[in-house]
């Protein structure tokens, strides 16, 4: 899956709420953090959201959403 797609979804599982964990919303085990990570971290440079806490030991890549990231997910549903 293209990185244009996984952003998508993280931004549609996330949802309303606005705030979760990237690795849960792709459900994506230990072995794929650095790619969360990675992928966390591009969301952020295009401004869609605000990368607040990682930790490898608890699978946790915390984002907030932007007012960018807002208007994406609504443009997904």
């Amino acid at each position: 899956m293209e990185q244009h797609d996984l952003m998508n979804q993280v931004i549609k599982n996330l949802g309303v709420r606005g705030f979760g964990n990237v690795m849960e919303a792709l459900a994506w085990n230990q072995d794929r953090f650095q790619e969360g990570f990675d992928l966390a971290n591009a969301m952020q440079n295009l401004d869609l959201v605000k990368l607040l806490y990682s930790n490898f030991n608890q699978n946790n890549i915390v984002i907030e959403f932007t007012l960018l990231g807002k208007a994406r997910y609504e443009k997904l549903m």
